[in-house]
Formats: structure tokens, sequence, C-alpha cells
């Protein structure tokens, strides 16, 4: 339901902290990286942009403009790649800046009442265009060193989206049962490694300290990605043979009594 006029100014009559509290009651769904860190900052920038009156549709667009200055630092000084590299610090920065910013959008939108499929459809794009330019950001540092695979560079940049193709999986299918949704095990410890709160943390770190060997997280996510994949299509060809539709349709057998 929308929030109406009077409301919407009542929200802005209220202190920050009430206004963080409200949107620390909107969070998404996430990994250990994402919900101690990235989401709780994100409620304080989502606080703000409600006491502003700022839309959530902004918010996503002020992600996507960090990644692009971020992404266009690194890739315009790829050729000087050297330890205590300052465009790394910036992407560290921004990078950061701009996941918190992606975690408060969807804050805002649900605390005021503003969410919209047009707006879920915008964030999604712009999360697919903030991996486009890190992975553009990192490939350039690759292409750098002579010795980096061009393999690793094709797969890399092929793979790195794996998160975005789940996410868009999950919400077309809404099948708890499937390896997509697992949070247990294995795969709860997989899916922590690929947090994109704690990547972008680490590539940054990675970039501003030594990107002359960014080639070995960028093989590790890779190699993280690639085992995820190759398990769960494993996982999901043995239940579609095993189980059938019995977890597609959870509801079949008790509706047909």
């Amino acid at each position: 339901m929308a929030v109406s006029g009077s409301a919407q100014r009542d929200l802005r009559r209220e202190s920050l902290g009430n206004l963080y509290r409200l949107a620390a009651a909107h969070r998404g769904g996430g990994y250990l990286f994402t919900t101690r860190v990235s989401y709780p900052l994100g409620s304080w920038f989502a606080a703000i942009a409600i006491r502003l009156g700022i839309h959530p549709t902004v918010v996503t667009l002020a992600n996507l403009g960090l990644a692009v200055v971020a992404s266009t630092v690194v890739i315009a000084q790829a050729d000087q790649l050297h330890a205590g590299w300052v465009p790394g610090l910036v992407a560290l920065l921004l990078w950061q800046l701009a996941y918190i910013l992606d975690c408060a959008d969807g804050q805002v939108a649900r605390a005021t009442g503003k969410t919209s499929s047009f707006g879920a459809r915008v964030d999604v794009l712009a999360d697919f265009l903030v991996y486009a330019l890190v992975i553009s950001a990192l490939m350039t540092v690759l292409v750098q060193r002579v010795d980096a695979p061009a393999a690793l560079v094709a797969f890399g940049s092929t793979l790195w989206p794996l998160s975005i193709l789940v996410y868009l999986l999950v919400r077309s299918d809404g099948n708890k049962g499937h390896s997509f949704t697992q949070r247990e095990g294995v795969i709860a410890l997989i899916k922590l490694v690929g947090d994109n709160g704690f990547i972008l943390l680490v590539l940054g770190l990675w970039l501003f300290v030594h990107p002359q060997s960014a080639v070995i997280p960028v093989a590790a996510i890779c190699a993280v990605n690639a085992f995820f994949l190759i398990a769960s299509i494993g996982r999901e060809a043995y239940l579609s043979m095993h189980v059938g539709s019995t977890l597609d349709h959870p509801h079949t057998e008790q509706e047909s009594r």
C-alpha cells in the first residue's frame, strides 16, 4: 500500500533513529557480511533518504553512478599498477558505498510504500550493469599482466554475474528445495564466499595493496562460482530424476486428497 502524503510528511519529521529502525525492519535477505555490515549501514542511508524524501530509484541510480566512477578510475589507470595503488583505494571505498546503497534502496522502497515492478526492474538492471563495470575494471587490470590467462579473463567475465542469474531464477521459481535457496552445510559456506559485499571488499583491498597479483582473487572467485554452478546442476538434475514434480508442486498431493 502506498504511503499517503501526510504519512510521508510525518516520516520526514521522525528522528533518524526511528527512521533507522523503520528501514531495518524492511531489510532483505543475505549472507554474513551483507547482513552484519552492509545492511546495517544501508539502513542509515535509507533513514537519511526517507528523511529527505528521496525516491528509492534515485538511491539505486546513485549506486550505479558510484560504480561508474570507481570502475572508470581503475580502467583509466590500469597501466600504472603498483603497491598502494590509489585507484584501488578509490574502488575500495566507492564499490563498498555503492553496495551499501544497493542494500538501502529496497529498504527505502518498502518502508515508504514506493515498491513497484518498475523499480524492481531498475534495481536488477542497475545491479547487472554494476557487475559489468566491476568485471570490466578487474579484467582491464588482469590484461596488463602478460601471464594472465586469456581463458581466465573470458571465463571470469561470463561466470561472475552468477548471483544475478540465481536471483532471477529464485524470484521466478520460488522453490525452497532448490540448491539456489539452500543456506545450510557446504552450500552455505560456498555462498558466504560469494557474498557481494565481502567480495567487493576483498577486491578493493587487493587492488589497493597489490594490484599486480589481482589474478589470485579473480581466479579464486571463478573457481568458487564454477564449483557452485556445477554442484547445483548436479543436484537439480538428480532431484529432477528422483523426486520429480513433488518439490516443484509441494501442495499437489494434499490438494488431490
